[in-house]
């Protein structure tokens, strides 16, 4: 069964939130060669660098709850960008060239990179998680998503999460033999440090990554056999 038939959608037109996005060209920039790992690692690069598209978007999906902000992102990206497995190039997409590109249609790094982005401008917690699933190749990671953990104080996740995959219909995880997660945080700088001689124009100070491996819980089943064609094999 070929799998852009099988997750191909309907999608609304979107108009109205074309003013909301900047103007790009979607030219290609080779980022090299990598494992699945490295794939994660530009994911975050592409929201680190690009989340400021999605600042006027996120205004618009941003709910009273936690649970409805997640709901209504994954509402947005399935909705409105059409799915499209890569072939051989693997594509990331900053969230601007993936709304200009919805009817072509993205895979599951493109809508990562685009919820990430919303995420960050709402200062919500958030992870990347990679996954090995058990019914195709489960020797790599063969999808990612993200996941928001529900206390946003600490980002413990096994004190329960949501997740935003927009690939399928239902948005409900794929039974996985192994994940790994990435959270994702933006730089952040103090512009008001007093001068001094080492460092005359003050100080700047990056929040860390946080990479964690969970054991699987088992909660819906998912469509995990026809995932792997998703993501980028491992080296």
């Amino acid at each position: 069964m070929d799998i852009d038939n099988l997750l191909q959608r309907n999608i609304l037109g979107g108009q109205e939130y074309e003013p909301l996005f900047p103007e790009v060209s979607c030219d290609k920039t080779n980022l090299g060669n990598g494992s699945t790992f490295d794939t994660v690692r530009m994911i975050k690069e592409m929201v680190v660098k690009y989340n400021h598209q999605t600042k006027e978007v996120a205004k618009q999906l941003q709910q009273e709850t936690l649970k409805e902000t997640c709901d209504k992102i994954y509402w947005f990206l399935y909705n409105h960008i059409q799915y499209k497995a890569d072939g051989v190039e693997q594509m990331l997409r900053s969230p601007a060239c993936a709304f200009k590109q919805r009817a072509e249609g993205v895979d599951c790094k493109t809508y990562s990179i685009f919820a990430s982005s919303l995420l960050a401008n709402m200062g919500i917690r958030h992870y990347i998680r990679q996954i090995k699933q058990p019914n195709f190749r489960p020797d790599l990671y063969t999808h990612v998503y993200v996941i928001v953990p529900l206390n946003q104080e600490t980002g413990d996740i096994k004190q329960g999460y949501f997740i935003i995959d927009g690939t399928t219909s239902t948005n409900r995880e794929p039974i996985y033999i192994m994940a790994h997660d990435t959270e994702v945080n933006l730089p952040h700088y103090g512009l008001n440090a007093p001068k001094s001689k080492t460092n005359p124009k003050g100080f700047a100070k990056k929040s860390p990554t946080v990479a964690k491996k969970n054991a699987n819980i088992p909660v819906f089943l998912g469509i995990g056999a026809f995932f792997g064609f998703l993501f980028l094999k491992e080296n």
